[in-house]
């Protein structure tokens, strides 16, 4: 259809929606370029990125005969480390391949960033924000935007596939990370990491029980756990979407679609019910112990007028004696979607119609349920397969309609699943138990095994002149202990807390005297100086002209930090933004880029503006393999059917190299060089 209305849903938890009015014109302009002046037999580059692809792991499955096809295209081509960015961060590394850039040009440095307003500070997300609404229509107690509110990708530069399209050759992009809302243009692409769920934010699952020991849990934070009542083997609740915008004031309330579930007497099976039972619901019968399909739902925004349709599975954890349902983050729908998730916005709905349903959130794995105990890891794991298997299933679906150009796919299985899985299988790891069964301590091998099936598929179906590239954003590494960074600042005199503060309950800087603190750790990597008379913060307490010396300063005292247990040195390097970054954005890069030594990491507490007492503690969480440290110890790895002309090839390096493919020299502020033979 050319001019179907949808309601935008908030793209994250600072963002509103608004009415938006999809159009033909992206298809038509798409049309125009490609079929009357596109080149439409430019030369073939299909690029895999392996999200996490560890070059250790890889040499070590590869000496022992395990990955094949990967050793297979090393000798065909060539095989090497690949440097990533500084930070090894995924939004960080994917922009840098994005745009040719390092972060000095492109903007993004972490996965969160700083927002400063009459000298206090806000956690923005680094990928999306969204403009304020400017124009509205209020009718019959309903508000509707006319203009503004739309989300906005962050990112700065031009993506690679934009410089393509200037020049007439057709590219691909599946869910490239950094890249929500998906950058303008007539190239088929679809929005990766920083597409939220249906409620704008990266994904909240919701568990539905009458178990108390679940249901009161104060470690919940990741999901919603809905306190319920089972009645003649019947429960009666509602799924949750999205704030409904279109209510007038500031108090916007939650829509909901009813949820009915029938348990039966006897057996451990239920029939759920989505929607009024009274016009047409959607009925499903699920076992205990079972995923269901993808589920489509309603939710009414404006009676008669509008709605916003989401996807979700279900999961029947338990029916008895405690009864347990678990619903995945509500996705937008593919189908029907309510956000700008792709370019042209009709090709999502093309690939949902060619491939079925599928995750639209940019981080589809449910890690969270994983990490807070509602989701057993043989429960994760199933549904962690289900998200692999259609990734792989979509390839091929691409590969089979990709003619001329550059197709890019990104799988992120093996990154999530390193996170969750290594202490499955590292004995030195403080939360390893033997107790986590065969198949968890071996899944992420069994995922590089299986992704080296991939790869000897996809050389199967290629021409001799292709151009494969298999690289990975970055490496990875165990995750044993965490470095509470604030806390160090604070004990070191470099922070400073409020006489009032709470250290055990403030978040977000709360408790921060910014007229006396000099540093802080926003973030899993940035360490900033409150620099006095900036835009950010104008009463800082770190005069300008000492900003040099006390980087210096506390560059060289963290090098020398030891661990207490140990001995050993947590960091292994202190980057300063000014020696490594160049661009535009240099200003909003922290003045010091934290590089730890394997093993360690900075907290989710310290990197959420908090200040909790202890300096280090071991990492018994399931998140407990990670990157986010020094870029020397996580290289990529990159793999070519061409040769690789240089020892050290970086991220940005690739960029420079698939524009000269097609001839097109670099853009001004790229970094990167050719390191590809023809």
């Amino acid at each position: 259809m050319c001019n179907t209305i949808n309601v935008q849903s908030k793209m994250n938890s600072h963002a509103n929606g608004r009415l938006t009015v999809h159009s033909c014109l992206p298809a038509l302009l798409a049309f125009l370029l490609f079929c009357g002046c596109g080149e439409q037999n430019a030369p073939k580059v299909i690029i895999l990125g392996i999200d996490g692809m560890d070059c250790r792991i890889t040499d070590k499955l590869m000496d022992a005969g395990h990955l094949p096809n990967f050793k297979a295209l090393g000798r065909e081509g060539s095989y090497s480390q690949l440097g990533t960015s500084i930070p090894p961060q995924s939004p960080v590394a994917w922009s840098n391949f994005i745009t040719g850039m390092n972060p000095g040009g492109h903007g993004i440095y972490d996965f969160l960033h700083e927002e400063w307003e009459d000298g206090n500070i806000e956690i923005v997300d680094s990928i999306a924000s969204s403009e304020p609404v400017t124009s509205e229509l209020s009718l019959f107690g309903y508000t509707l935007p006319l203009a503004g509110g739309a989300a906005i990708n962050k990112r700065r530069g031009t993506a690679f596939w934009e410089v393509l399209e200037e020049h007439g050759i057709p590219a691909t992009v599946f869910k490239i990370p950094s890249n929500f809302p998906p950058t303008p243009t007539g190239q088929n692409t679809l929005s990766g990491m920083g597409t939220p769920d249906i409620q704008g934010g990266y994904g909240v699952y919701y568990a539905y029980t009458d178990n108390e020991d679940l249901a009161f849990s104060d470690k919940i934070d990741g999901g919603k756990v809905v306190n319920i009542r089972v009645a003649d083997n019947k429960v009666a609740d509602f799924l949750y979407g999205p704030e409904n915008i279109a209510i007038e004031g500031d108090d916007k309330p939650i829509t909901t679609t009813p949820l009915t579930v029938y348990i039966d007497p006897s057996d451990p099976v239920v029939k759920i019910v989505i929607g009024d039972e009274e016009s047409d619901p959607t009925e499903i019968i699920l076992k205990q112990g079972e995923w269901s399909e993808f589920v489509e739902m309603e939710f009414e925004i404006i009676p008669y007028l509008s709605s916003v349709s989401g996807i979700t599975r279900f999961y029947l954890k338990q029916v008895r004696p405690d009864f347990t349902l678990f619903v995945d983050p509500i996705n937008i729908n593919p189908c029907a979607p309510s956000a700008d998730v792709s370019t042209p916005s009709g090709w999502v709905t093309e690939l949902a119609e060619r491939n079925g349903p599928f995750y639209t959130k940019g981080m589809p794995d449910d890690t969270k349920a994983l990490e807070e105990g509602v989701l057993t890891y043989d429960e994760y794991r199933k549904q962690a397969l289900l998200v692999f298997e259609k990734r792989k299933q979509m390839l091929f679906d691409l590969l089979s309609h990709h003619d001329s150009g550059v197709l890019f796919y990104y799988f992120c299985s093996l990154d999530l699943n390193s996170h969750m899985f290594w202490r499955c299988m590292d004995e030195k790891h403080p939360g390893y138990s033997g107790e986590f069964g065969s198949e968890n301590e071996n899944f992420i091998e069994w995922l590089y095994k299986d992704i080296d099936k991939i790869i000897g598929k996809v050389r199967d179906v290629l021409d001799e002149e292709d151009t494969l590239i298999v690289m990975s954003d970055h490496g990875f590494a165990p995750y044993y202990r965490s470095f509470n960074m604030n806390t160090w600042l604070l004990e070191n005199g470099y922070a400073v807390l409020k006489e009032d503060a709470d250290r055990e309950a403030d978040q977000y800087f709360a408790s921060v005297d910014w007229a006396k603190t000099r540093a802080y750790n926003l973030g899993f990597t940035g360490l900033y100086l409150n620099v006095k008379n900036t835009d950010k913060n104008p009463n800082g307490a770190v005069e300008p002209e000492n900003v040099d010396s006390l980087t210096d300063e506390i560059c060289s005292r963290l090098l020398r930090e030891k661990d207490p247990d140990t001995g050993e040195n947590i960091f292994l390097r202190m980057y300063k933004a000014q020696e490594i970054y160049s661009g535009e954005a240099l200003p909003d890069a922290p003045q010091i880029i934290i590089g730890c030594r394997r093993k360690y990491r900075i907290s989710n507490e310290s990197a959420q503006g908090m200040y909790p007492r202890m300096i280090i503690r071991d990492n018994l969480d399931p998140w407990s393999g990670s990157h986010l440290m020094a870029a020397e110890e996580v290289p990529g790895v990159l793999f070519c059917n061409r040769r690789i002309l240089v020892e050290d090839p970086k991220l940005f390096d690739l960029t420079v190299s698939v524009l000269k493919k097609y001839g097109i020299d670099k853009l001004p502020g790229m970094v990167g060089r050719p390191v590809l033979a023809d």
